[in-house]
């Protein structure tokens, strides 16, 4: 076998140096303005200097296209026909085979003991393990340490540089790719194969590894309005604790609000949504046409209509979930994304910006209505009434509709049996103004621990959630906890004032809502809060054009508006939990009062914290299904 070693080498050291002159020349490449970055967002706007963001917002297209078109539906054929053992078998094998590329950034970075341990995994798999096709060493209780030659440069204090992304590979920075560079020579296969069968492996172990991830990022991505912002953060804050071998303190306090535990909430299939359809159609008068997902049960009697919360994608987890759980009953599922997220608003006919609920509640209807006709049309499902599940937001929305029907009727012909809202607010702007005073709360921090505590915060939870399953609490306080639901619903806000203004551009922001380089636009999105968006987006448009007053517009967004339609309609339920921290003791009392035995209180979950919990989802059900004598 004749390899020619040397060449190949001198190649990838000249490539290796010039990136390591242009990394240290990149140093000096400054990011935003520190005044202009929101307090405790700094590891999202500034996590690098991103000079060449028009290139790197190219390539993310680029890698959502080919994710999208090439790399999901291959892997969905390439799974079919290769076994679950044999594909594990190949990611062990590729494991295995890497086994150098640790060994040596181990002992780079003075982790002897770690380089003990892979060379015993490496002797274990690689003879008990059958050539390491299985990760006996594993089973054995010994640990697999993932080093790298990015993270042995920044053990030496070697600069980050820019953010850089790659295409085919995603995101990365001038470091890493230095580091990638570097780590071509250590593998196995690289000195015992000729240079085609190397590179036969190495296409065989990448594209094992695609398909693997396959699935997660094509639902990443339909899930992202622009997935650019959190793909570069979450990036660098996760090569961020690798560098640094980030551990959580032991003694870190571990309160956080109930409401995280809405992260549990996800399908046991975890690849329900792709038992599922995406269908399209087309509004009268709307230029696009609008997205649903749905999971048809031929021959159910049964359909049921799923309304996210606040910016909710119709395939994010929660939505599965609740997918899952109810197509398992028997119903026939639709699901559209909430009325604030770009994927449903920006197919309506109407350009309006959303967040009116008493006007969102018309075009709203109209969309259900055409989308159940659409499904039971296109799945031969008998036609029928419908029951509509809203939480949150999407509770609200069930609400308004409700109070439609119950006073004019619902437009397009929808009939609905039964409407279940879930940890509804009672006062919308009372609490969207809870949210700002929770994203507010690192202002209050002292300014000289502000920067060091908000990149901890963002450390630890991307360390945390990498094993939160429920059975461990995240370690944050009540406020960290606060300030990143808040952090969350902001970024939901942004996305919903950037595409409303791409759409119908009002002319308060500076920044072009259309441009391709959002950087700079999402830094002043990120600094409008809620009362923000009410005062310069939604008020302006609806006073115009129903020559109204903002108090009564104000009024019209409260529950209390309804509260006729509500107390009489028999076909509401209301699920509500008592520490939800968007309600106060009032607001509990007028639930009581208006709602009667059709409004179950529980104790504790926070907003929509136990929605995960088995007993809570037999309640759904439960109310969903009883007779309209309702009560509890």
């Amino acid at each position: 076998m004749s390899i020619k070693v040397a060449p190949r080498l001198n190649c990838l050291f000249l490539i290796f140096l010039s990136l390591l002159a242009l990394l240290f020349g990149s140093s000096c490449v400054s990011g935003p303005a520190a005044q202009d970055i929101p307090a405790g967002t700094e590891l999202l706007f500034s996590p690098l200097p991103d000079p060449l963001e028009g290139y790197n917002r190219s390539v993310e297209l680029f890698n959502q296209n080919l994710v999208e078109h090439l790399v999901f539906p291959v892997s969905q054929a390439y799974n079919f026909v290769l076994p679950e053992p044999a594909r594990e078998g190949i990611h062990n094998a590729g494991v295995n085979l890497f086994y150098p590329l640790r060994l040596v950034n181990c002992l780079l970075q003075c982790k002897f003991e770690a380089a003990w341990q892979e060379s015993q995994r490496f002797a274990v798999n690689s003879t008990v393990g059958l050539l390491g096709l299985r990760d006996q060493a594993s089973r054995w209780g010994m640990p697999l340490h993932r080093e790298d030659f990015g993270q042995s440069l920044a053990y030496y204090n070697c600069p980050a540089g820019f953010y850089f992304n790659l295409p085919f590979l995603g995101p990365s920075n001038l470091r890493d790719c230095a580091g990638m560079l570097l780590a071509i020579p250590c593998s196995l296969q690289y000195w015992l194969l000729s240079e085609p069968l190397a590179m036969s492996c190495d296409a065989l172990i990448m594209g094992n590894e695609s398909a693997a991830a396959a699935y997660t990022l094509d639902n990443y991505f339909k899930t992202q309005y622009d997935s650019y912002l959190l793909s570069r953060a979450m990036y660098n804050a996760q090569r961020k604790a690798l560098a640094s071998d980030y551990q959580i303190a032991p003694d870190c306090e571990s309160n956080p609000d109930q409401s995280l535990g809405y992260l549990l909430l996800r399908p046991q299939d975890p690849e329900f949504a792709s038992r599922g359809y995406e269908r399209r159609l087309r509004l009268p008068g709307a230029k696009s046409r609008l997205p649903y997902s749905c999971w048809p049960s031929p021959g159910s009697a049964k359909t049921l209509i799923i309304l996210p919360g606040l910016g909710g994608h119709r395939l994010s987890a929660g939505v599965l979930a609740l997918a899952e759980l109810l197509q398992a009953q028997g119903y026939s599922v639709l699901a559209l994304s909430s009325s604030l997220n770009p994927d449903y608003f920006r197919h309506l006919p109407e350009a309006a910006p959303p967040g009116f609920f008493w006007a969102d509640r018309r075009q709203q209807a109209l969309a259900l209505a055409a989308c159940v006709e659409d499904m039971q049309r296109h799945f031969k499902l008998p036609e029928q009434v419908c029951t509509v599940l809203g939480y949150s937001l999407g509770a609200i929305n069930a609400l308004y509709l409700s109070d439609l029907e119950f006073e004019e009727g619902l437009p397009g012909g929808l009939q609905v049996r039964r409407y279940l809202a879930i940890n509804p607010p009672v006062d919308t702007p009372l609490a969207l103004s809870k949210i700002d005073d929770f994203f507010a709360i690192p202002q209050s921090w002292p300014t000289e621990q502000r920067q060091q505590r908000s990149e901890d915060l963002m450390l630890k939870l991307v360390t945390a959630l990498k094993d939160f399953n429920g059975q461990n609490r995240l370690p944050l306080s009540l406020e960290e906890s606060q300030f990143l639901i808040a952090l969350n619903m902001r970024l939901n806000l942004a996305e919903t004032i950037a595409a409303a203004q791409k759409q119908n551009n009002q002319g308060f922001l500076r920044h072009d809502p259309a441009v391709f380089q959002k950087n700079a636009l999402w830094l002043e999105l990120m600094n409008l809060s809620f009362d923000d968006y009410m005062r310069l987006s939604v008020m302006p448009y609806y006073c115009e054009k129903l020559e109204c007053e903002p108090d009564w517009l104000l009024e019209k967004s409260k529950l209390s508006a309804l509260e006729g339609s509500l107390r009489r309609n028999d076909k509401l339920r209301l699920l509500q939990n008592r520490n939800d921290f968007l309600i106060d003791s009032e607001q509990l009392s007028w639930y009581s009062r208006v709602f009667g035995r059709r409004a179950l209180l529980l104790p504790e979950g926070g907003h929509l914290g136990n929605m995960y919990h088995p007993d809570y989802q037999a309640l759904i059900v439960k109310m969903l299904e009883e007779d309209d004598g309702g009560g509890q």
